[in-house]
């Protein structure tokens, strides 16, 4: 579990813009669970990624601006959004890797893991999904397909 401050501050700056002063009416209307909302509310504890996609999606921001990455606050929306399996794939393709072995290799995250976030259809964790994009140079929004902007932020 990864603590960030900057996480922390940001959430909680965006969280007390809502009128809702209950804190478990809060995380139901951003779709997150209560534990979840608190977490990061309270402790700066960064949730799993589909639960930073829901609470970007919720505010129209990216998830680099959620994370505290930039500062930028621009966000456009992809009409319409790609699975992260098929931007991982498209990424693979582009860059003339073919095998998950490889992709391993170059990223030195488990090829068990890959093969399962192909497999599964599941998202990583939001510090592989930093290292994906870092490696192909691409947003984290973009990698997630949320935004069609391949724009890495500074």
């Amino acid at each position: 579990m990864a603590l960030s401050q900057n996480f922390q501050n940001r959430f909680v700056e965006l969280a007390d813009e809502l009128d809702e002063k209950s804190k478990s009416k809060r995380a139901k209307i951003i779709g997150i669970s209560n534990t979840t909302y608190s977490n990061a509310y309270n402790y700066g504890i960064i949730p799993k990624t589909s639960s930073l996609m829901r609470i970007a999606d919720y505010f129209n921001i990216s998830i680099e601006y959620l994370i505290a990455n930039t500062d930028d606050e621009h966000f456009e929306k992809s009409l319409h959004p790609t699975h992260f399996k098929n931007r991982l794939a498209e990424l693979q393709k582009e860059n003339g890797i073919s095998t998950v072995y490889e992709l391993s290799q170059i990223l030195h995250i488990h090829r068990n893991n890959i093969a399962q976030w192909n497999k599964l259809d599941c998202i990583p964790l939001i510090d592989d999904i930093i290292i994906i994009a870092d490696h192909f140079k691409v947003s984290i929004d973009y990698l997630l397909g949320r935004t069609d902007d391949r724009t890495a932020y500074n």
